[in-house]
């Protein structure tokens, strides 16, 4: 019975957390909803950046790929050297502390910080490695309930169009993620 009721209050939460509008999003620490498109080019470039993210033995992220084989993906030599040059200590990834208090609206997502050399890129390049970079980390969103699938890829979906948006207006955060009722797990993730 109670796993039944589990079930059905699952289900009620998500239909009724993305029935609400609660969208991808970027937001600048002020709750401002700047306007952010993704480019099916950025999407492209993502999927083919993520296959170039490992994690070793011991759990530290290196980006493996060279710099010839990015030119060859149509990213210019300066991106791609500011790519090659990132060191796996520059990347992080870890969880918020959780509050204590259910919250009515929770952020699921990511805080995502941007390190100099990704604002450093052509901002469409920035995005396309930003989401690439988190793309395979979502997995453990999606791996914590039922809503995760959804909020997963939302976020990856939402993070090349807010990263680009984030480096062509300057700014060195960016919140990547959706609200959903009495949930929030939430991710800060460094970029280099």
């Amino acid at each position: 019975m109670f796993k039944k009721f589990l079930v059905v209050l699952c289900v009620l939460t998500i239909t009724f957390g993305f029935s609400s509008p609660m969208i991808s999003h970027a937001s600048q620490g002020n709750n401002e909803t700047p306007p952010v498109s993704v480019d099916q080019k950025q999407l492209e470039l993502a999927e083919k950046l993520s296959n170039y993210f490992e994690l070793d033995k011991d759990g530290n992220i290196h980006f493996t790929a060279d710099k010839e084989t990015l030119m060859e993906m149509g990213i210019s030599e300066h991106d791609s050297l500011l790519m090659t040059s990132m060191k796996s200590e520059e990347f992080s990834f870890e969880e918020n502390e959780k509050k204590g208090d259910m919250q009515t609206l929770g952020f699921v997502g990511l805080h995502l910080k941007l390190g100099p050399k990704v604002r450093s890129m052509n901002a469409i390049v920035a995005g396309g490695f930003a989401a690439g970079y988190i793309g395979w980390y979502t997995s453990r969103i999606a791996a914590a309930g039922p809503w995760g699938a959804g909020a997963a890829a939302a976020i990856t979906a939402g993070t090349s169009g807010a990263v680009a948006w984030a480096v062509k207006n300057k700014y060195k955060k960016v919140d990547v993620g959706v609200n959903i009722m009495f949930v929030n797990l939430a991710y800060t993730v460094k970029i280099p």
